[in-house]
């Protein structure tokens, strides 16, 4: 019997086909604490946003595919005195469907958490956790290795530790990244 099951596992792992995607893009963002949007408190700001992401995973069949991983948005606001930078990370599952060869859609959900930044002394950014959702439309230049190439929506609702207040950030970001299945 232990044979057999080794033989039956050993025939699923080399069925099974290997996801692997990382990438970066920039792009904008807004963000809120407590529906205070932080573009209007921040007049004169300049702001960008920045994402990246990491996933590993497994095909589910021809079209689908399924990774856990790691995305991040970074929204930064300056001028030529002061910044205020808002990181948010989400961890949790990425559900990869192609419709047509070389057209990617993808979405993840989970956990999420910030960790803020500022020099604005009289601004306290807590960190805090919540919940993030990511949606991607991108061109796969490749079959089995390729770059992605597409747009991504990222946003998050967390509640800030110590005051209790909701942030909330929504960026778009065009992205590229490196995709092997």
């Amino acid at each position: 019997m232990k044979k057999t099951l080794t033989i039956v596992f050993i025939l699923a792992i080399n069925s099974f086909a290997f996801y692997f995607d990382a990438g970066l893009g920039v792009g904008g963002a807004t963000s809120e604490v407590r529906n205070v949007n932080i573009d209007e408190a921040c007049k004169g700001c300049d702001d960008y946003a920045v994402t990246l992401d990491i996933h590993i995973g497994g095909q589910i069949n021809s079209r689908f595919w399924i990774a856990g991983g790691l995305e991040a948005l970074g929204h930064r606001y300056e001028d030529s005195y002061n910044y205020i930078q808002l990181n948010t990370y989400l961890i949790g599952p990425k559900f990869v469907f192609y419709p047509v060869e070389h057209f990617h859609l993808s979405g993840s959900i989970g956990l999420a958490w910030t960790s803020n930044m500022t020099d604005v002394r009289s601004l306290y950014l807590y960190d805090g956790t919540g919940v993030a959702l990511s949606l991607t439309a991108a061109f796969d230049t490749g079959i089995y290795n390729g770059a992605l190439i597409g747009g991504r929506l990222f946003t998050s609702s967390v509640t800030l530790e110590e005051n209790n207040k909701n942030l909330s950030s929504t960026g778009f970001c065009v992205f590229v990244a490196f995709v092997h299945k």
